[in-house]
């Protein structure tokens, strides 16, 4: 009998690994067998200019965790928050500047809030107490007189040549958003409707996002094209757009290219009142009958012998 126990056990584990979530393990060759990740971390940021090499003071940091940290199979291995859950992508590379980019997008799309700290006159700020996982650091306001710098991944705790450190000191480069030539940059968005055309809303809301802040809103509709552009925004500040209120029986979907946004409605599919019930049923039925399966086998093994 428990010889049977035993196998029933193994098998749901085998299911429990089939449906586990994805996650994401970077390159690491410390051992984790002594690693403790209930350790809290620290990660500082440095910010000067890359001209001169003074300090830039005043400029806004903010932090958002984007993944949890835990050992798998002697490895350690990342899971996406809640908040960024529904991120499409593995994060593969906590180096790929791409990757920053998309889940900054992300969180300001999402209104995805994170702590925000002020580099002193030394150009430094620091975060204490952090858990271990993977952090996404970007800057929003930033200073009047430098640009900002590029969002960027960092790892805590991250492997220092086979020894892993909690403690974190980055220096990130500053970059440029849109266009570089000048001070003022245009949005535009434009309202796409995936459907038939019948019963269709006679409008929706836009909204300017600054900061991760409601700027300003527009009304789109036929006498406007469904689009509308905001001229001369600053492109110091990082820039959004969002749809209000999706309408009802419709999912909303978004595209950016460079400052062109584009918000897509498609009709939601109809539920015909088809049951649904058998599959989950069906599902667990079909389990059980595999466990049984197995059982069977190994009491015809046991009557055997």
């Amino acid at each position: 009998m428990k010889k049977h126990n035993r196998i029933f056990l193994s098998f749901l584990l085998l299911v429990a690994v089939v449906i586990a979530m994805p996650a994401s393990v970077f390159a690491q060759d410390a051992d984790t067998k002594e690693l403790d990740l209930s350790k809290k971390g620290v990660l500082s940021i440095v910010l000067e200019s890359e001209e001169d090499k003074s300090p830039v003071s005043d400029a806004d940091v903010t932090v958002y965790r984007v993944a949890d940290a835990k050992v798998q199979d002697s490895k350690v291995v990342y899971t996406c928050v809640d908040k960024f859950a529904g991120y499409a992508k593995t994060i593969d590379d906590v180096k790929s500047q791409e990757t920053a980019k998309e889940l900054f997008q992300y969180a300001l799309d999402h209104r995805i809030q994170g702590e925000t700290r002020y580099t002193d006159k030394a150009g430094k700020t620091q975060f204490t107490d952090l858990n271990a996982g993977v952090y996404l650091v970007s800057e929003t306001k930033g200073n009047s007189s430098y640009e900002r710098f590029m969002p960027f991944l960092a790892v805590l705790p991250y492997d220092n040549k086979g020894k892993w450190e909690f403690n974190l000191i980055a220096k990130p480069k500053f970059g440029v958003y849109g266009d570089s030539s000048e001070s003022k940059i245009d949005i535009t968005v434009t309202k796409v409707w995936n459907d038939d055309g019948k019963n269709r809303p006679d409008s929706i809301t836009a909204e300017l996002i600054c900061n991760g802040q409601v700027k300003d809103s527009v009304e789109l509709n036929e006498e406007n094209g469904w689009t509308h552009s905001w001229k001369e925004l600053d492109k110091h500040q990082t820039w959004s757009v969002m749809e209000k209120e999706v309408p009802k029986g419709y999912t909303v979907t978004y595209n950016k290219n460079g400052n062109r946004y584009t918000i897509y409605n498609t009709r939601a599919l109809v539920k015909t009142g088809q049951l649904r019930w058998p599959v989950p049923v069906l599902a667990v039925g079909g389990l059980v009958l595999i466990a049984a399966g197995v059982l069977m086998r190994c009491r015809g093994k046991k009557s055997d012998e």
